[in-house]
């Protein structure tokens, strides 16, 4: 079993070379509410009644609690999932589509559903944390010109544009987590050498683009008093150039039994075909990374912040 102190040291290893854009005043002092935007991690199981922020029946893609719920729990915040809002109250099946979630309908709905008269959040209390890029570039890699360059800063600009909003009703406090090495995940390995390296290169891109719109936005703010993009991408790249000093026991391999897996609490029955317990997975599956990787992920964001 890996102590406290093993696991600080495997964190500072981790976190060690990261490369971070700009910081507006990133402090975690005050903080009571993370809310969460972006490519779904985890839905918390509201079904539109009743207070959004207590504890629901949810489903985790990472078999076990992923970043944001491993984060808020770190620093003793309450975790709401904006990604389910929509989800989970649509009216019509068309609006239930995964299509509907993205970023600019999680707003809407945030906005609507969980308006501080609902919600005890205001600008001082609350973090607002943003993970977009892992379904744009894997969905589009492939037949973008280039690595994308045009596609995303499209992308980019209606994202902030979105991020405009929730400035509006009263966000202060953001965190843009950037898109992790998913190349280097089964996902990435089975498309081939070219294809992989056209991914890696889009995932590059992507990333750089929003480093650079992140920064200019919260320029243009005088009052945001957090502004930080997470570099998730070297806390991964870390740990799968050397998986073993970190605890796993492959860079790319991840386990069915496991993948089918969704439960938020994990499971700690071991499938003797797997190469141990989930948590020497850095990947849940082919693509979302298992809650045991997400722990430095979450830890890293708390140094950061603190």
């Amino acid at each position: 079993m890996t102590s406290d102190f093993q696991l600080q040291k495997m964190i500072r290893l981790a976190l060690a070379s990261l490369a971070f854009a700009p910081v507006c005043y990133a402090s975690l002092a005050g903080i009571q509410n993370v809310f969460t935007f972006g490519d779904s991690y985890t839905t918390n199981g509201w079904g539109g009644t009743g207070d959004p922020l207590a504890t629901h029946s949810a489903t985790c893609f990472s078999a076990g609690p992923p970043w944001s719920e491993q984060f808020a729990q770190m620093i003793g915040a309450t975790l709401f999932d904006a990604s389910t809002l929509l989800w989970m109250n649509a009216p019509t099946k068309a609006q239930r589509s995964p299509l509907a979630r993205d970023f600019r309908g999680q707003t809407t709905a945030f906005i609507q559903q969980v308006p501080p008269t609902r919600v005890p959040w205001n600008s001082t209390n609350s973090l607002f944390t943003v993970s977009f890029g892992t379904n744009d570039v894997n969905n589009s890699f492939r037949n973008t010109a280039g690595n994308g360059t045009d596609l995303y800063n499209q992308d980019l600009t209606s994202y902030f544009a979105t991020v405009d909003r929730l400035y509006a009703a009263g966000a202060r406090k953001f965190v843009f987590n950037n898109v992790v090495p998913f190349d280097r995940a089964q996902i990435g390995v089975g498309q081939g050498a070219t294809l992989q390296e056209k991914m890696k290169q889009s995932i590059l891109e992507f990333n750089a683009q929003l480093a650079a719109k992140a920064s200019a936005y919260c320029a243009t703010k005088t009052d945001i008093t957090t502004c930080l993009t997470f570099d998730t991408h070297t806390v991964f790249t870390n740990l799968m150039n050397n998986p073993s000093q970190f605890g796993f026991a492959s860079a790319d391999a991840f386990c069915q039994t496991y993948a089918n897996r969704f439960d938020c609490t994990v499971n700690e029955q071991v499938d003797t075909t797997c190469l141990g317990p989930i948590d020497v997975y850095i990947w849940k599956d082919a693509l979302h990374p298992s809650f045991a990787a997400d722990k430095f992920w979450a830890q890293g964001l708390v140094s950061q912040l603190q």
